[in-house]
């Protein structure tokens, strides 16, 4: 009888494994990383099936998920004051920014290290790296972070993943990239696409986007003297759309000429930055000098002297016969 029973139990954990050998190889091209559970018969994982079915998901332990709002959701441990949004606390984004908090709770919004007044939270577009904290009542509290990046950005030198979430796949211009379950190194330039998933809600998410790192290839042409100084009208070259340019006259903050010629004189302060946030600068002297249109209008005004003159002289004679 034990002989039996013996036999039966090792035929059933056979079984067992075998199951488990032929199903688990069916989620494993899906989801390589998880750790839970797998259905024996379709292969998929039972942790996403049941938290699809789930309203609010626990992610961490100071974040859940709500599948009905598609928002994160932070506690801010006073009362039941909560705050929502678009992002979990770690998150790389590419796309606008939502926060909305309860009412009677006041939202304080950071990015780059300085404090943002009369921002919108609706809609958070602009490059950066943020820090949310809410104050309710008399206690303050910081609940998350996250950074938007443009659709080129020389932001991140790497990925580390949100708490509860973790890479599927990534590519570095079309081609497989290194990176491990919970990093990826972004130094090399080149376009991302960086598939990564939560397996609590079973909700796969992207990082698209252009590591550039290279300043804009500004060109300054005109006629130098020995002092690098500028007898000419600047013609500024080699910006590319997107870039934008900061500059003073004399120290006075003045409008780049959509032409992009410069000919007042005076000393030139400019800084260059391109849609990835790159920036170079550059410093020169105008001086005083007469183009094409300056002698035009000298010579004109010299012919006008020529004439009054001239006028002015055969008055005289005729004055003098009579």
């Amino acid at each position: 009888m034990r002989v039996r029973i013996s036999k039966t139990i090792s035929s059933a954990l056979c079984v067992a494994a075998l199951l488990c050998t032929l199903c688990a190889p069916a989620f494993a091209e899906i989801d390589p990383y998880y750790s839970g559970t797998v259905d024996t018969v379709t292969g998929e994982a039972t942790g996403g099936e049941a938290a699809a079915s789930a309203t609010r998901i626990r992610i961490t332990n100071s974040m859940y998920y709500d599948r009905d709002l598609r928002n994160f959701i932070y506690p801010t441990g006073v009362s039941t004051y909560e705050v929502r949004a678009t992002v979990a606390d770690g998150m790389i984004v590419t796309e606008p920014v939502e926060i909305i908090a309860d009412e009677g709770a006041e939202v304080t919004l950071t990015r780059n290290g300085t404090v943002l007044t009369d921002t919108d939270l609706s809609h958070i577009a602009d490059v950066g790296k943020y820090s949310v904290s809410v104050r309710v009542i008399d206690t303050t509290v910081t609940l998350f972070s996250f950074t938007i990046v443009g659709a080129a950005t020389n932001l991140p030198g790497g990925y580390t993943m949100p708490e509860g979430f973790y890479i599927v796949g990534a590519t570095v211009n079309e081609e497989e990239a290194d990176y491990d379950r919970n990093f990826i190194g972004m130094e090399q330039e080149g376009a991302y696409d960086v598939e990564y998933v939560c397996p609590d809600t079973a909700i796969h998410y992207h990082l698209m986007t252009v590591i550039d790192r290279t300043p804009p290839q500004v060109t300054l042409d005109g006629k130098l003297d020995k002092n690098g100084r500028f007898h000419s009208a600047v013609q500024v070259g080699g910006l590319q759309p997107g870039d934008s340019v900061a500059m003073t006259r004399d120290g006075t903050a003045i409008a780049f000429p959509s032409d992009g010629v410069l000919s007042e004189a005076g000393m030139y302060q400019m800084r260059f930055y391109d849609a990835a946030g790159n920036a170079v600068a550059a410093q020169f002297t105008i001086l005083v000098y007469l183009d094409l249109n300056s002698l035009l209008f000298f010579a004109l005004v010299c012919v006008s002297l020529a004439g009054v003159l001239g006028y002015i002289l055969v008055k005289r004679k005729h004055l003098k016969v009579a």
